[in-house]
């Protein structure tokens, strides 16, 4: 699937713009840019992302949600998903903060070969604008173990390092150990501020924990975890 590219386009992200930059690999030089607010007007461009991100998705995970697709009888049910996700991810940028940041690695074929969708945390009703969510993260079979998930991501991490104090991600859990590698931590349970917050956001998704692991890094210590001033206001 292709990404159109236009020199012309504003970058996502306003308040952490991310110039566009390469990424070497043993299969050849990616070229990572913003996917645009611009980009996403364009339906087939949106829908583009979004299959990457959902068959990302469902190669790396047990959770019947996303493997009852890789039935082929289930056409009609992949094409409703798919369009579901699109109008997900084209609503973030109708109420984008100024902190959206997306970014697409595309090969030499302009190809998608990996994606990542940060932004800030508004998650199931839980609310922390001095927290990052990595929403979404999607690298190609071919270029794993290759660094690309893990640049991507921190690179949507540092961009915005002056705005946030902590980022925040649900992990598949097939997906734990590179996240643990990437320096986040699981979340504990039996920690009553962070139970709290992992059970008011699974009260929407119900994939926590059979399928989901919910973790955490901090960028700026703070004399308050941010799952303490998700609830500040309760």
């Amino acid at each position: 699937m292709k990404i159109s590219n236009n020199p012309m386009l504003s970058f996502t992200s306003r308040n952490n713009p991310v110039p566009d930059f390469k990424i070497k690999t043993q299969k050849g030089e990616l070229t990572v840019k913003e996917f645009t607010i611009e980009d996403a007007k364009n339906r087939n461009d949106l829908l583009g992302l979004t299959e990457f991100f959902v068959k990302g998705f469902m190669s790396n995970t047990e959770d019947p949600k996303y493997t009852q697709f890789n039935n082929e009888k289930n056409k009609q049910g992949y094409l409703y998903k798919l369009n579901a996700m699109a109008d997900y991810y084209g609503d973030m940028f109708k109420v984008d903060d100024g902190n959206l940041t997306v970014l697409v690695a595309k090969d030499s074929k302009g190809e998608l070969a990996g994606a990542v969708i940060a932004n800030t945390l508004n998650e199931a009703g839980v609310h922390e604008k001095s927290t990052c969510y990595i929403d979404s993260i999607a690298v190609a079979q071919e270029y794993r173990k290759n660094k690309v998930g893990q640049i991507l991501e921190n690179k949507a991490i540092e961009c915005s390092k002056d705005i946030y104090q902590d980022v925040f991600l649900a992990s598949d859990n097939l997906a734990v150990g590179f996240q643990l590698k990437n320096g986040f931590r699981i979340l504990d349970y039996t920690n009553p501020a962070e139970k709290r917050v992992i059970d008011k956001i699974n009260l929407e998704r119900c994939d926590y924990p059979d399928y989901i692991t919910f973790m955490d890094k901090s960028i700026s210590p703070s004399d308050t975890p941010w799952y303490e001033r998700a609830f500040k206001d309760d």
